[in-house]
């Protein structure tokens, strides 16, 4: 790997990624030994590389995928081929049908409204001689069991269960599975407040089903946190977001996973800020005395957001280095001190170690691990580790 012509980049490691889908896929197998691991690689892989990351969970057994959008979809299915199950977390235009169709696409539904919706465009699409006859467009059913975000109503039991008996009897749609999303299982592993809650609702809803026979042979309820605390509710399958990229979905250093990425940048400049200088826009922070500064050209304009201004970075020889002043868009001032490094040197942004780094960027931005990640932009070149 040839990082000498790359001024900003991230190093992917892959190695690590196929240590933590396999560590995640022994849990699930632990409960049961058909559990299936969806691997979210939604907004490109939470900014990792959707296709590279795509490809090596494939070479690991990996066959059931989740993005959310539509365009995330189109890019998957000819990296992924067409048996691997690829599924859509959110809502797609009922316009798209023909593409969910054609590209063998799971849809959410997650209202009455939106699932007619859809066989009527089925239907359109059929009568016009589009999509051939018989074509169904394969569907998840999503239950709001207290993150009121999307879903039905899962505090309505019977009413849930009659509105999945309603749109199961539209033509041309084929409910596979049910699912719902858990907000709070990373603070709550206990089962005590929220996650019981929505777990009450949840297996309230998927009982009633299996009474009256309606009940869709797959069912999934446990993401990232739910998979750390929550082997209980497994269920056919498990959500693994974060925890594939080595990330916490708490905050919280997992020692069993490892961090696939690695940010880096290298010094620009080095030049003396005299005591009383201000360095960079608005003048926020005055030198209090002489001190050396190196300029290292990353920025927003990367991912690397103004909010971040008290984090530090990395230097070769292991010391921190502090930012001081307000981060441009396309460089930001650290104070590298009495350290021995040139123009030209590596900086570590995060990456490299057990996840400590990225954990103190998050917390100077008020954030969490993995907006920092996903929101890195396309000049940031993702590079595989060796």
């Amino acid at each position: 790997m040839n990082t000498r012509k790359y001024k900003v980049w991230a190093e992917i490691d892959l190695s690590a990624l196929s240590h933590n889908y396999r560590l995640i896929a022994e849990k699930a197998h632990a409960q049961s030994p058909d559990c299936r691991v969806i691997a979210v690689v939604k907004s490109d892989a939470y900014g990792h590389g959707a296709e590279l990351i795509s490809r090596t969970l494939l070479g690991e057994g990996c066959d059931f995928f989740a993005v959310a959008a539509v365009t995330e979809a189109e890019i998957l299915r000819p990296v992924l081929g067409e048996k691997p199950d690829l599924m859509i977390l959110g809502y797609t235009l009922p316009e798209d049908a023909e593409i969910l169709c054609r590209l063998n696409i799971i849809q959410t539904v997650f209202s009455v409204e939106y699932a007619r919706a859809l066989s009527n465009e089925m239907e359109r699409l059929i009568h016009e001689k589009i999509l051939p006859e018989g074509t169904s467009l394969r569907v998840h059913v999503k239950l709001d069991t207290g993150m009121n975000r999307l879903g039905f109503d899962a505090s309505d039991a019977e009413g849930t269960a009659d509105a999945i008996r309603e749109i199961a009897a539209y033509p041309h749609l084929h409910i596979e599975g049910m699912f719902t999303h858990l907000c709070c299982a990373d603070t709550d592993a206990a089962e005590t407040g929220m996650t019981k809650k929505q777990l009450t609702r949840f297996e309230t809803v998927e009982a009633l089903l299996k009474e009256r026979g309606d009940c869709p042979p797959v069912v999934h309820c446990c993401n990232s946190a739910g998979i750390l605390h929550l082997p209980r509710v497994y269920k056919s399958c498990v959500r693994a977001g974060i925890i594939l990229y080595g990330m916490s979905p708490s905050g919280e250093i997992l020692p069993e996973f490892r961090p696939v990425m690695a940010l880096k940048t290298r010094i620009a400049h080095i030049h003396t800020l005299k005591a009383g200088e201000s360095v960079s826009y608005g003048a926020t922070f005055t030198a209090e005395k002489d001190m050396r500064i190196a300029t290292v050209p990353i920025g927003y304009g990367d991912g690397f957001v103004r909010r971040y201004r008290g984090a530090s970075m990395r230097l070769p020889d292991g010391t921190d280095a502090p930012i001081v002043g307000r981060i441009c868009m396309d460089q930001c001032m650290i104070d590298i001190g009495d350290a021995d490094v040139h123009p030209g040197d590596e900086i570590t942004v995060f990456g490299t170690d057990d996840g400590t780094m990225l954990e103190k960027i998050a917390r100077a931005g008020e954030t969490i691990n993995y907006e920092i990640s996903s929101i890195l932009t396309r000049r940031v070149v993702r590079l595989v580790k060796p």
